[in-house]
């Protein structure tokens, strides 16, 4: 059986981590949250792939390939611009001949597919949703069955309006003909669109009640939520112990180090005497922990830099980032790529800390904070467009930033603007050169702008 995975969204509720990756390939215990899906998905019986991308589609296709180390093929297909979940399937539909299964690229679940399929066929339905029980259901899709037909279906209600609390789960099997419901090349919604219409003319949508572990990665208590549940299913460290302890090659242990598992540690880590991790801490490529530093129920990205006494408590801290000594980052918070977070400075409780930003040291961040809030979007596009895996450094951001804001500008004017010295604005715009993001102007090569503007060089 085929399944098509919908990986094409910008993971907007995520942000300031979906600025510069896509939200499948955030990290869930070292390992991307797709990679995750798939393999669970070819343990269920499904043995072709069929993913349908859109936001930063190239970094899927370079992290995931032709699905050859997953055992199973994967088909990219690349929306160029956003068609909906239905719609995404829709334009996939020469690869699809047979009863297949469509799931949401943020899902992560236990519960088992055949007994959705089955219930599908029992039912003789065009289409099966698997559902789910959740505490706060207004976030989804709600549901009304009867003797497992949908009678009923509200696309996130308002508080006021639930009748159920049984939910979409984002997984769905479908007979092909489904599909001739869905316009070609318009965006429509399978919650939103395809089922109020098959409700209305009657066509059988089942409903597949599920139970066991399940959740959508879509917001920053939810990763949280995964990321937990990723870590209880790694293997002890030793045979005699329920330790659970994962590190990869290279990875550097000062004497004096606390790990209180279920903990990961990526390729190359370095963790400095008197550091305390976890419990349920991931520790990415790359990264150093330094002196008596504290990492508890959080996840940390590649080629990070946490200081010495930081406190980080069920948080998030995107790649190429540098916590300052003495930081305090706390519950539900998320720290973007490529932040700087000055020495005790303090991240409250659910603030979010945008990609490339400086925070003051002794500073409090309540809410957000973002230096490039303006220019975010389209840094994050260039980064999107490019062929291979780019990443910014705060100081090469804010100069595209400046860039965003100048249009075309010399070395001297991006110097005084972003008060870098001149020597370091060439430097930097030498290395954005080779990221194939900033170019000198044809007629006049002491000026610079962004790859793809319009600007016209000055004569």
């Amino acid at each position: 059986m085929k399944a098509v995975v919908l990986a094409g969204g910008k993971g907007t509720r995520l942000r300031p981590l979906t600025f510069t990756k896509p939200k499948p390939l955030l990290p869930l215990a070292g390992e991307p949250a797709i990679a995750r899906l798939i393999r669970k998905l070819s343990h269920e019986g499904i043995d072709e792939i069929i993913l349908t991308t859109n936001y930063f589609a190239n970094k899927l296709r370079t992290a995931l390939g032709d699905g050859s180390k997953y055992g199973l093929p994967i088909h990219h297909v690349e929306e160029k611009s956003p068609l909906g979940t239905a719609g995404s399937v829709k334009n996939s539909e020469s690869l699809i001949d047979e009863t297949f299964v469509v799931v949401q690229g943020d899902n992560q679940f236990e519960f088992h597919l055949n007994d959705v399929v089955q219930l599908h066929r029992k039912l003789g339905a065009l289409a099966t949703m698997a559902l789910v029980q959740v505490d706060n259901p207004s976030e989804y899709g709600i549901v009304e069955m009867s003797d497992g037909r949908v009678t009923r279906f509200l696309e996130k209600p308002r508080p006021e309006e639930c009748f159920s609390n049984l939910v979409n789960a984002g997984l769905y099997v479908l007979e092909p003909e489904v599909l001739r419901l869905v316009p070609e090349g318009r965006a429509f919604d399978f919650s939103r669109n395809l089922f109020p219409i098959m409700l209305q003319s009657k066509m059988t949508l089942a409903g597949s009640r599920a139970s066991g572990f399940w959740v959508d990665i879509g917001d920053p208590k939810s990763y949280l939520k995964a990321s937990v549940w990723a870590l209880d299913q790694l293997e002890p460290r030793q045979a005699r112990t329920e330790e659970k302890i994962a590190s990869q090659s290279d990875t550097s242990i000062s004497e004096k180090v606390t790990l209180r598992g279920p903990v990961y540690l990526g390729s190359n880590v370095r963790i400095r005497k008197d550091a305390v991790i976890g419990p349920y801490a991931s520790v990415g490529d790359g990264s150093e922990v330094l002196t008596g530093a504290r990492i508890a129920f959080s996840v940390i990205y590649e080629n990070t830099r946490i200081g010495t006494g930081a406190v980080l408590d069920r948080c998030v801290v995107g790649e190429n980032c540098r916590i300052g000594n003495r930081v305090q980052v706390e519950r539900h918070a998320v720290v973007g790529a490529g932040a700087d977070l000055g020495e005790s400075s303090r991240v409250s409780e659910e603030s979010k800390v945008g990609p490339w930003t400086f925070v003051e040291p002794r500073s409090t961040v309540r809410g957000a904070l973002a230096a490039l809030e303006k220019w975010e979007e389209r840094i994050s596009g260039l980064l999107e467009r490019s062929h291979v895996d780019l990443q910014l450094t705060r100081e090469e951001a804010v100069v595209c930033g400046a860039l965003c804001e100048l249009g075309e500008a010399d070395a001297q004017t991006i110097s005084q603007a972003v008060g870098i010295p001149s020597s370091g604005i060439q430097s930097i715009l030498f290395d954005l050169q080779e990221k194939q993001i900033a170019n000198p102007l044809g007629n006049a090569p002491t000026m610079f702008a962004l790859v793809r503007e319009k600007a016209q060089p000055v004569s």
